[in-house]
């Protein structure tokens, strides 16, 4: 019980947090309880915020304070969406709409083994199709990790045909076999996983003056660039999906609109299976 309530009230914070105030009726509305268990909660996140959220009277609504709201820029709505899209009632979400789509294709069938050979430090045979093999072709590897890129997942692991580590798009596994022989490198040995990129973002010098400053408003309020520090194996998929320019004379705007100002200085950021 005390599990339950401590997740609840760190939900209804978030509520709090992104709404502004939270009354009785919309913690019912959100966790289907009634009345007096509303009200426990309702006092319990009062009592947790404490300065932070302030009560005009005792039926008023919970409202963050100014100050509050301010120490609570840096967090994601991402976290909100979470909540009122597992909330029992879908009432009033209609005011936030999720429009992103997810393309990935991860069946449990193909996911479960390689988070298994990945916690046991096993292989896996997998038919394993690419752009210059769509047929696809029987692999031996040996995965460390899986990784939920921005657009789909991926499988990093050691290839025994390329004797090398690889990223592995986890939609692209038609078959996969566990095989007990136990992994002769592991996540320690893979450099490009271990190596971390700080990648220098900034708008694209090709914008105006003023459209540079909007762009940094937008992106990152009060500097002028934003460091980005990301796995070397990684940084491509990153790069990509944010629409980031590498190279600010052939990739232009209003296509690229950010730049990462040191790509020169920086290995390959694109592999391929």
């Amino acid at each position: 019980m005390e599990t339950t309530t401590a997740a609840r009230l760190s939900d209804l914070e978030t509520v709090l947090i992104w709404e502004g105030e939270l009354d009785n009726g919309r913690i019912r509305e959100l966790l289907g309880v009634q009345t007096v268990w509303a009200s426990r909660l309702l006092g319990g996140l009062a009592k947790a915020m404490g300065r932070q959220a302030k009560r005009e009277t005792a039926h008023a609504p919970l409202k963050l304070t100014p100050k509050a709201l301010e120490q609570f820029s840096g967090r994601s709505p991402d976290e909100y969406l979470r909540v009122i899209e597992s909330s029992t009632s879908k009432a009033g979400q209609s005011l936030v709409e999720d429009a992103r789509l997810d393309l990935s294709t991860a069946s449990p069938a193909v996911f479960a083994p390689l988070l298994q050979a990945a916690a046991q430090g096993t292989g896996l045979r997998i038919t394993y199709r690419s752009m210059s093999t769509p047929q696809g072709t029987v692999r031996l590897v040996f995965p460390h990790a899986l990784v939920r890129a921005p657009r789909r997942w991926h499988m990093r692991a050691w290839c025994v045909q390329r004797s090398a580590f690889r990223d592995f798009t986890v939609g692209r596994i038609a078959a996969v076999e566990s095989v007990d022989d136990m992994a002769p490198v592991g996540r320690q040995d893979d450099l490009a996983w271990n190596t971390h990129l700080e990648l220098q973002v900034a708008a694209h010098p090709g914008l105006s003056a003023e459209q540079q400053t909007m762009i940094a408003g937008e992106y990152f309020p009060g500097r002028r660039q934003l460091l980005l520090s990301v796995r070397q194996c990684l940084a491509g998929y990153i790069i990509q999906d944010l629409r980031i320019a590498i190279n600010a004379a052939k990739q232009r705007p209003p296509e690229y609109q950010l730049l990462v100002k040191n790509a020169d200085q920086l290995p390959s950021l694109f592999s391929t299976a």
